[in-house]
């Protein structure tokens, strides 16, 4: 069975241009597009799959800037939603209390501890007693050295997809006469609103460069025959293992200074026997494979092959 919980937020762009209470539709579609993947993403952090949620647009106006509704659906498995979050609150409050967005109960969501953060990645992490995480920053100007936030906010600074699109859902704020842009509660005064971003924190919600994590790291030795060499800096060859065909990056030091003082010749059907490390990442597009030769420790030409003989 699923229980449905629903809650309407107002998000408001405020500056000298939106006066007219009139915005660019390339500015405003994938501002909002972005903010709805926010609440998706969030929502996939915080509460798994055990919910989903879909975000809708409503049209509104506040006189001398621009304003829109969202309405967030979040649909639940009954029994997941009271033993992740309890009696006395919703899952769709909590997120946005963790967002930043609303709720007393959450001291530091997502907005200011980004706006804390001003852009610097944590040197270390210390989660504490009751559950909360000690954040510790670089120490810059007088900014706050350590923070200490829930960890479902931290959950949410740390995820990349999280931090891409709270990233695009303030990039009004790049445009001249666009100074800030706020999300509340529908219903509540603008100047109530507690995430409030303006041109000042852009560079608070930029988020880090992603890096590629290291999954496998597989060294063996390898039998490879010529598809295409390459005399290019990168010294990237297409090699073939007889099943599959593979770019390899040549390591060995020793053997491409033969190659570059033809102390090498290569022919048809060439084999090299190598000792190869196969490393396999996790990226932001999936899956990446890279093939290292480390040393090259045989060169067969064709004419070594000679036919067994059974000598005792």
């Amino acid at each position: 069975m699923e229980e449905m919980s629903t809650k309407l937020l107002s998000i408001n762009y405020d500056g000298p241009a939106l006066e007219c209470g009139e915005m660019a539709v390339e500015d405003l579609a994938p501002a909002l597009l972005a903010m709805g993947k926010l609440f998706e993403e969030a929502n996939r952090v915080i509460n798994g799959e055990k919910s989903n949620l879909s975000v809708r647009v409503r049209a509104g106006f506040v006189r001398g800037s621009f304003e829109v509704e969202l309405h967030l659906l979040q649909g639940w498995v009954s029994y997941a939603k009271d033993l992740l979050v309890g009696q006395d609150a919703t899952a769709l409050a909590a997120l946005c209390a963790f967002l930043g967005i609303s709720g007393k109960d959450v001291t530091i969501g997502l907005f200011k501890l980004l706006k804390l953060a001003r852009g610097r990645q944590p040197k270390r992490a210390h989660i504490l007693e009751d559950g909360n995480v000690e954040l510790e920053f670089p120490y810059e100007d007088g900014e706050e050295n350590k923070i200490i936030a829930p960890r479902q906010t931290v959950a949410l600074f740390r995820d990349l997809k999280v931090r891409k699109a709270a990233a695009a859902a303030i990039k009004p704020l790049e445009k001249e006469g666009i100074n800030t842009i706020s999300v509340r509660q529908t219903g509540e005064k603008k100047e109530k609103a507690e995430a409030v971003v303006s041109k000042a924190d852009i560079i608070s919600f930029r988020p880090p460069e992603s890096v590629d994590s290291l999954i496998i790291s597989s060294p063996s030795t390898v039998a490879f025959s010529i598809v295409n060499l390459s005399f290019d800096a990168d010294h990237k060859w297409k090699l073939s293992d007889g099943q599959n065909v593979v770019w390899a990056s040549i390591e060995d030091e020793t053997f491409i200074n033969s190659v570059n003082r033809n102390e090498v010749s290569f022919t048809k059907g060439d084999i090299l026997v190598c000792d190869v490390v196969v490393q396999q990442w996790q990226t932001d597009t999936g899956l990446k494979t890279e093939t290292r030769i480390i040393k090259v420790k045989q060169h067969r030409h064709p004419s070594m092959r000679q036919i067994d003989l059974p000598f005792e």
